[in-house]
């Protein structure tokens, strides 16, 4: 004990346990526990602040936009089609589809495909579709080639 009293610096006193006590947490006036500013937020809530702050928003969106393709023209159309390239200065989406006809259905649905972008993504994403068929391939081979007609349309 009179070690203990010894190590304590102060004689005739006994030891107390030193430590941090326990701070009681901040209420609100209703009782609920107060955030403070130095809490931690959601990790959604900062990257939403600075999409805003850097404006990237058109970027993500489109984005959002390639992810979301077949949710947006329905799966089946999805299967046969595919967003190429989004060209943000003009506003356009190119979309690629595996035949001409894929191609020519969706160039009929175009407006009803605009709309619903809009609705689902935002509405000054995309202003304009470019709709492609599939790319025929190439017959040239080496630096000597004849002019011919062209592959016709048989690839599509």
């Amino acid at each position: 004990m009179e070690m203990l009293r010894a190590a304590a610096g102060k004689p005739g006193r006994p030891v107390r346990k030193k430590g941090r006590r326990p701070r009681k947490m901040k209420t609100r006036y209703d009782g609920r526990p107060d955030r403070s500013y130095r809490d931690p937020g959601q990790f959604s809530d900062l990257v939403q602040r600075e999409i805003k702050r850097n404006g990237w928003g058109r970027n993500f969106a489109a984005g959002s936009l390639r992810s979301a393709w077949p949710e947006i023209v329905g799966e089946n159309i999805g299967r046969h089609t595919r967003v190429v390239m989004y060209n943000e200065k003009k506003r356009q989406l190119h979309v690629e589809s595996d035949s001409t006809a894929w191609a020519t259905n969706l160039r009929l649905m175009q407006s009803t495909i605009l709309s619903t972008i809009a609705k689902r993504i935002g509405p000054d994403v995309v202003a304009e579709l470019k709709i492609y068929g599939p790319k025929a391939p190439s017959w040239r081979h080496g630096p000597l080639h004849v002019k011919g007609r062209g592959p016709r349309d048989t690839y599509g």
